[in-house]
């Protein structure tokens, strides 16, 4: 392919086994497509010299030829008519992150100019003023542009100059906000001499662009300009990368796929690779997000290491913004782990780390802890029941010792000494006031809870209490009643009454009413019942007898 001139290769979709391998630069452009990952192309020569292109599918690919943008949707079969992109030499092409929504799209050309499209190239228009300020209209000032990848929400494009740094002309890396920008904004000055050969944005934010000067690591110049934070409002931070390039390397081109970057050394004609492990922000591990009862003495912050890192930076603040950080609050380290100063008591701290060599990764996210109530870590002692107690009440009173400056206390009783399943939970609205409190419910017989108290009060919490241990009573058992003793007849007494104490006579009873025999009542049934059917009889004979 040595034939060939300016080359470039890009994958369609993501999984795609479609490679595009695209001819540029002179009357012979021509695409070749692989549709098995570059085992075997089928070429397709231009109708038109091609000096810029980008894979939007499988299929369709954008292309510039001078100041017209073409589109085929059958990977070069055909093309539509050309849109006029501005009036000179396009030199770069970028699609937005989500380019089959908002079919928007970027172009750059060679003389310090970009324009934009929201229809799909239909038509462009051109965005902001010529850069870098200061060229005359015919300065050559070839445009690399790149769309940020939360473009959807913030509207932010960049754009990089190949335009040599000067003394009176340093600006070479710029951002703009569509629909609000009104000229570019210069977010990186260079040393004098830097060429900036190429401009990539990751999917994580972070800017990337290769400088063209020499490598000069004590100057620290060339090598690859790199920024995680390019739309901070205030300014973004910019570090040089030069670690593993040798002096004299020259780069050119910049290719990006995930955290991996490429370039190329003209000087030794070599592909040099970059794997960025530090754009992802550092792992926070303890103490634990909005963990509260910390002890107030030196608390040990940790965190994941990260691949790459040799030095991390940490902060601990009162709020979240960390603007005014106290003194003996933040400082460097080369292991997991910092220990905070002495803190003070019921207070939450927010804390952060990041790496910061060989290059800076992103802060961590912001975690909190709140400190105990005491100066050291204090927790309730359990009074009662005491530990490993028996036949304890189904409602058992609760007692425990006091802490200084509790407003309440929070109790939790389980079955399981884990107390992932709580039964009594009395805590925030429903902590307790006092330290004794009797179970308002039943607990079960023959069983064994676990149970642990800490203090609350002014939004902060000391260490929950030693877990005790008791067991409930065994349920009542079922017995049934015993017998009535039977009455013994009176025994005579052992000697007659004393005279001078006669005995008062008994009361008399009531007179016995008499009472008709049994034999009596049934025999004057037996006569009523006869007498009934003799008279029905009667009366059945006397009726027959007036009808004859």
């Amino acid at each position: 392919m040595s034939t060939i001139g300016r080359t470039s290769q890009q994958t369609g979709s993501s999984g795609s086994q479609v490679v595009f391998l695209v001819r540029t630069g002179g009357v012979n452009s021509a695409i070749w497509k692989s549709i098995d990952n570059g085992q075997a192309f089928r070429r397709r020569g231009a109708p038109f010299p091609i000096d810029i292109w980008t894979v939007v599918n499988d299929n369709t690919l954008f292309l510039g030829s001078y100041a017209l943008v073409y589109r085929t949707n059958n990977s070069g079969l055909s093309y539509s008519t050309g849109t006029v992109a501005g009036s000179q030499p396009l030199w770069s092409i970028a699609l937005s992150p989500k380019y089959e929504q908002d079919e928007t799209l970027l172009v750059g050309n060679t003389y310090g100019w970009v324009y934009w499209s929201s229809d799909n190239g239909t038509s462009f228009e051109l965005l902001g003023e010529q850069i870098p300020e200061g060229l005359s209209p015919t300065a050559k000032s070839e445009i690399t542009v790149a769309f940020d990848p939360k473009f959807s929400s913030n509207n932010v494009v960049y754009a990089a100059s190949n335009a040599a740094v000067t003394t009176g002309s340093k600006e070479r890396i710029f951002r703009f906000i569509i629909g609000k920008s009104d000229t570019w904004e210069s977010i990186r000055t260079l040393p004098v001499g830097s060429m900036l050969s190429q401009l990539a944005v990751s999917a994580n934010g972070a800017l990337y662009a290769t400088n063209s000067q020499t490598v000069d690591a004590v100057k620290k110049e060339g090598g690859m300009e790199r920024s995680l934070n390019p739309t901070y409002s205030l300014g973004p931070t910019f570090e040089t990368v030069i670690r593993g390039l040798d002096d004299g390397v020259t780069l050119t081109g910049l290719w990006l796929r995930g955290s991996q970057l490429w370039s190329i050394d003209t000087t030794t004609t070599r592909l040099m690779t970059y794997s960025d492990s530090l754009a992802l922000p550092v792992t926070l591990t303890s103490p634990p997000d909005q963990a509260q009862g910390i002890g107030t003495g030196n608390v040990s912050l940790e965190w994941e290491t990260l691949k790459g890192a040799t030095k991390y930076e940490w902060q601990l603040d009162y709020d979240t913004d960390f603007s005014t950080i106290p003194s003996g609050f933040e400082g460097d380290t080369e292991e997991s782990s910092a220990r905070s100063p002495a803190l003070e008591t019921a207070t939450t701290y927010y804390w952060r780390v990041r790496a910061t060599t060989p290059v800076l990764s992103p802060w961590s996210a912001k975690w909190s802890f709140t400190t105990s109530l005491g100066t050291a870590v204090i927790a309730p002692k359990l009074y009662s029941p005491e530990a490993g107690v028996n036949e304890m009440p189904i409602k058992p009173v609760f007692q425990w010792s006091a802490i200084a400056g509790a407003d309440s206390y929070e109790l939790l009783v389980t079955t399981d000494a884990s107390f992932s399943n709580p039964i009594i939970v009395r805590i925030g609205d429903y902590a307790l006031p006092a330290t004794a409190w009797q179970s308002d419910i039943s607990l079960d017989y023959n069983t064994t809870y676990y149970w642990k108290v800490r203090a609350s009060g002014s939004s902060s919490y000391s260490a929950w209490s030693a877990v005790g241990a008791f067991t409930t009573e065994s349920p009542p058992s079922q017995t049934s009643p015993s017998p009535a003793p039977e009455q013994s007849s009176p025994s005579p007494p052992s000697s007659p009454p004393s005279p001078s104490s006669p005995s008062p006579p008994p009361p008399s009873s009531p007179p016995t009413q008499p009472t008709l025999p049994n034999w009596l009542i049934y025999l004057g049934g037996a006569l009523l019942l006869t007498t009934v059917l003799l008279l029905i009889t009667l009366l059945v004979l006397v009726v027959g007898i007036r009808r004859a």
